[in-house]
């Protein structure tokens, strides 16, 4: 007689625990929605808490009614010193008349794209990059939320019996939640890791010191010790954290990638590309990213004959206007290319995947990140978009060679990139089944079903250690 699984007979409910989740535009949220879509159909029951809309600086509602059953609680903000901080600062520029929308574009002075001292920090800005790094962005901009969230989901899993809870990070604090809400419940602990926190080196969009490092680096290995299992979406970044935690157990450490709506991008299948050859990103200009190694390529196009204006057009969408606090239609004019680039604010969603499908070129900016991939890398693989990638040797490069879907170029391959602008742009028109490939791998229902295959696995150890053992057996 076969014994029946005990994780699968009866239905189980997981909390996720997201900032970024529908109706945010962010792509952050983009992996905990398909979790949550397609959890159901493996019998498990999601919840989601994410932030309050008021919060929200883009909405996309059409995304929420794909999961308009999910019950969805969204918790506030409480205010933080950053906040104090930010009001004094705005109060104090508005007295003086100046404009703190371009002062705060312009960063913290003295400092280094990987949020460490430059080599020309003055005593005053080390003292202020301590400052902030202890008391304004540890871990991160978002700790309000973390009491609210807390006293949230501390309710709902006793309210609900939830089985489960699953945090998804960036933002760290939400991992901080998770330390808290399994400290105060027992309940058993999903950590996913979407970015690198600090095991591959140093935060980059944050200013750091060396004391706030230590206490980060600290923080990131109670998550590693009390979570029960820890989700990273690339290889290289499970195995780098696999490497610095040895005395984890290995099978702890689990990787599930990105995963692919098919049932979305069947949808745009019969959108035909621009007359016009089109490049487009669609995303956030920040950290490391600039479309400089491309203008730069573009612009060599033009001089030297091999492409007219009108043959043409770069388009970025979503917070493209600034790199840091150089506006990017400064640098389209510089570079000659002012009537080629076209800049416009977020799309929702769905016109942003159509967007791309339109396009001859998708473009990605992920240098300097060895170990994550951009969400966007999959989305621009769902459409069938062929892609140019701005990023050295790292999972980005390797997931466009393996695909086949594009090419990745280090920023100063500018020979390269033009190359590849001008074949793509000179070879003979290819059929849609010229850039179809087998993305089967990273479909979001068999990505999901692996998901909960391994919340399946912990929930019988934890709940059924005898009858885990009798299974194994």
């Amino acid at each position: 007689m076969k014994t029946a699984d005990p994780a699968k007979s009866t239905k189980k409910k997981i909390l996720v625990i997201s900032y970024h989740f529908p109706p945010s535009r962010a792509i952050g949220g983009l992996r905990a929605f398909n979790f949550v879509k397609y959890l159901p159909s493996f019998g498990w029951i999601p919840r989601v808490l994410t932030i309050e809309d008021r919060y929200l600086d883009e909405a996309d509602w059409e995304r929420v009614k794909e999961v308009e059953t999910v019950r969805i609680i969204k918790a506030g903000k409480l205010p933080t010193l950053r906040d104090a901080y930010l009001c004094i600062k705005k109060t104090g520029y508005r007295i003086l008349k100046k404009d703190f929308g371009a002062q705060e574009k312009s960063g913290i002075p003295g400092h280094s794209s990987n949020g460490g001292p430059s080599d020309t920090e003055t005593l005053s800005q080390r003292l202020k990059r301590y400052i902030i790094s202890l008391f304004l962005t540890l871990p991160d901009t978002d700790t309000g939320w973390i009491i609210p969230a807390v006293l949230r989901a501390v309710r709902e899993i006793k309210k609900e019996k939830i089985d489960c809870i699953l945090t998804s990070c960036p933002p760290y604090s939400v991992h901080l939640i998770g330390i808290l809400v399994k400290m105060l419940t027992g309940v058993t602990w999903v950590a996913d890791f979407r970015d690198p926190w600090m095991t591959t080196g140093t935060k980059k969009i944050f200013p750091t010191s060396a004391l706030s490092n230590k206490i980060e680096s600290w923080l990131e290995g109670k998550v590693i010790q009390r979570a029960d299992l820890l989700l990273f979406n690339t290889n290289p970044l499970r195995d780098a954290y696999k490497e610095k935690y040895p005395s984890e157990t290995a099978n702890k450490f689990v990787h599930i990638p990105n995963g692919i709506d098919q049932t979305i991008f069947s949808q745009l299948a019969s959108l035909k590309k621009n007359e016009t050859f089109t490049l487009s990103y669609t995303g956030s200009l920040y950290i490391d990213r600039s479309p400089e190694p491309v203008f730069k390529a573009m612009s060599q196009l033009l001089l030297d004959g091999k492409v007219s204006p009108g043959e043409v057009v770069i388009k970025l969408v979503g917070s493209c206007r600034f790199v840091g606090s150089y506006p990017v239609s400064r640098m389209a004019r510089d570079y000659g290319l002012d009537s080629i680039v076209e800049i416009s604010d977020p799309v929702p969603y769905r016109k942003a995947l159509e967007i791309i499908r339109q396009s001859h070129l998708a473009l990605i900016f992920a240098p300097n990140q060895p170990f994550q991939i951009p969400g966007k890398v999959y989305d621009y693989i769902g459409t069938g978009a062929r892609i140019l990638a701005i990023a050295e040797k790292s999972a980005t490069s390797d997931l466009l060679h393996s695909t086949n879907c594009g090419k990745a170029f280090h920023p100063s391959d500018i020979e390269g990139i033009k190359d590849f602008i001008f074949q793509t742009m000179t070879s003979e028109p290819s059929s849609e089944e010229d850039y179809s490939m087998d993305v089967s791998r990273f479909d979001a229902r068999r990505i999901t079903e692996s998901l909960s295959n391994n919340l399946d696995g912990i929930v019988v150890q934890r709940r059924y250690p005898r009858k885990r053992e009798n299974l194994r057996a």
